[in-house]
C-alpha cells in the first residue's frame, strides 16, 4: 500500500488571495519533499452544461490558464472533475493503478475547499470504505474564513471520525508513521 496524497483544486484560477497563495506554496513544498509515494492532483473544470452554471451561475474555471495546476506542484497523476467530489469509478480505477493495482485502503487529502470539495470527497471515500485522512493544516475553504474552516473540519470529524482529521505538519516520510490506517 502506497501513501497517496490527493491535492484538490490547486489551480491558477482558484489562487485568488494571499492566504491561498501561502497554502499553495506550502503544498508545493510538501510535494517536493517526496514524503508521499504518489501525488494525485484533482482539477476542477467547469462544464457549460454542468451543475455550477445551472444552479450557481458560476461560469469560471472553464478553460485556459485558470484551470491549469500551479507551477512546481510535483504530481504523478492529474484527474479532472466537474462536481464537488473527486470520487468516481474512474478516479478509483486510476488511483488504484498508481497504487500498483492494490485496493485503496486510505488516501490523504488536502487543498482548497475544506467545506466543499474536500468535505464531499472525504465523505464519498468513507462510504466506499477508503479511509480519508484530511490534512487540515494543508487545507483552506474557498472563502478563506477561519469559521468556515472550523465548520468544515467539525462536520468531517462528526461524519468520518475525528481520527481522520490530521492536525500536523510534515517534514519527512517518517512523519506519516502513526497516522496510517489501522491494518
Amino acid at each position: 500500500m502506497k501513501n497517496i496524497l490527493v491535492v484538490m483544486n490547486l489551480q491558477n484560477g482558484l489562487i485568488t488571495t494571499p492566504e491561498k497563495t501561502a497554502l499553495s506554496q506550502k503544498i508545493i513544498e510538501l510535494t517536493q519533499k517526496h514524503i508521499f509515494d504518489r501525488v494525485v492532483c484533482v482539477k476542477f473544470v467547469n462544464r457549460d452544461d454542468g451543475v455550477f452554471p445551472k444552479y450557481h451561475r458560476y461560469y469560471d474555471m472553464h478553460k485556459g490558464k485558470e484551470i491549469e495546476i500551479v507551477d512546481d506542484l510535483n504530481v504523478d497523476l492529474v484527474i479532472n472533475r466537474s462536481v464537488y467530489s473527486c470520487v468516481s469509478d474512474e478516479f478509483i480505477e486510476k488511483v488504484t493503478k498508481i497504487n500498483d493495482g492494490d485496493n485503496l485502503v486510505e488516501l490523504f487529502l488536502c487543498g482548497i475547499g475544506t467545506d466543499t470539495s474536500i468535505l464531499k470527497s472525504a465523505l464519498d471515500l468513507f462510504e466506499r470504505d477508503i479511509k480519508p485522512l484530511v490534512l487540515v493544516d494543508y487545507c483552506i475553504p474557498y472563502d478563506n474564513s477561519a469559521i468556515t474552516q472550523l465548520k468544515g473540519t467539525k462536520i468531517m470529524s462528526q461524519m468520518i471520525s475525528d481520527k481522520c482529521i490530521v492536525h500536523k505538519e510534515f517534514t519527512k516520510a517518517e512523519d506519516l508513521q502513526g497516522i496510517a490506517c489501522i491494518k
